[in-house]
């Protein structure tokens, strides 16, 4: 296969992970490991509607996916109709668009988001807006930045990850998670990635990209997500499942968030679907966890189910090939 197929199909694994462990966890969403284990004591291992305690009562069929995706693929568009360039005024008036017509965006948009879009909707200038923002919809939706930045520049890919995130998500936690996200699917996409070197980028790009965004008061990441990784490796995989819950967290604050998901990552030795599978069950901010963590992870192994792939296009009015075709000419692979 060309160098070219192969990294479309790579970028392909990316876009299917995030839409496979954003739908697999939408059920579960803001629910504790207890209560995911009394609903459901064999684990969830497919795809569900979403429950009659699902979170804000939304009702949503099996395979939907949120915000997590949906700002994914909004986020890629934007770089494509951009001609590969970066603007943080292109995204954020697609981001209110879909924001003041979508049906679903009252029960999936995050707080920070929506909270900067309000602002920015009363005269806020983008760049004071986000200055709260600490929560992972900086995170969530960087995976396009990943796919068409260089790990090896770091300095490029962190202004490019400040280029998106600046609106809604301006503080340092923020940008360094989403940094940490960006820098992971850039090396994911590289020709023979491995767990030691995805996360030494990641560590370099939260290094890296101290100082930028709103100096926001914050636990030290780098230390999360340092013992977040000696949990996996001292514990059995159920055990670190409860263990990450407990003494990590993994709502949906950054600080939590980024060290679950590369925990999540390694759990799952780079697998797409076990990562989303996992984050199913492991209780709080679900589908976004297993939205970034499956994605890494379809950067590393892009192999899925045709079957499983077709039902996440066919619920969600997707076409993963149709848009790693469109970024494929922007890929820094």
């Amino acid at each position: 296969m060309e160098p070219k197929q192969i990294l479309k199909q790579k970028i392909k694994g990316v876009l299917i992970g995030c839409a496979m462990g954003d739908a697999m966890g939408m059920p579960t969403e803001c629910w504790s490991q207890r209560q995911i284990k009394n609903r459901y004591p064999a684990g969830v291992r497919t795809y569900m509607e979403s429950p009659e305690t699902a979170v804000a009562g939304r009702k949503m069929q099996a395979g939907s996916v949120t915000d997590d995706t949906i700002n994914t693929v909004m986020v890629l568009n934007s770089i494509v109709e951009l001609n590969g360039k970066l603007d943080a005024r292109h995204y954020v008036n697609k981001l209110a668009e879909w924001d003041k017509n979508s049906e679903i965006s009252e029960y999936v948009s995050g707080p920070s988001t929506r909270r900067a879009l309000d602002k920015i909707a009363h005269g806020i200038p983008i760049e004071e807006a986000g200055r709260e923002g600490t929560t992972n919809g900086a995170s969530m939706k960087i995976s396009p930045i990943g796919i068409i930045s260089d790990y090896r520049n770091m300095e490029e890919l962190i202004d490019h990850v400040y280029q998106i995130c600046m609106p809604t998500h301006n503080t340092n936690i923020a940008l360094s998670g989403a940094c940490a996200v960006a820098a992971a699917v850039s090396y994911a996409l590289s020709p023979s990635p491995t767990m030691e070197g995805l996360w030494q980028a990641a560590v370099q790009a939260v290094q890296g990209s101290q100082g930028k965004g709103f100096d926001y008061p914050s636990p030290s990441l780098l230390w999360r997500m340092e013992r977040a990784r000696k949990i996996v490796k001292e514990s059995a995989r159920d055990a670190a499942i409860t263990r990450l819950y407990e003494e990590i967290g993994t709502g949906m604050e950054t600080i939590e968030t980024i060290p679950a998901v590369f925990a999540v990552v390694e759990l799952a030795n780079g697998d797409p679907r076990e990562a989303a599978v996992i984050s199913a069950n492991i209780g709080g901010d679900t589908d976004t966890i297993g939205a970034i963590s499956a994605a890494i992870c379809g950067g590393m192994k892009p192999e899925f189910d045709p079957e499983e792939t077709a039902f996440l296009e066919r619920v969600n009015h997707l076409d993963f090939d149709g848009l790693a075709e469109k970024i494929l000419p922007y890929g820094a692979g």
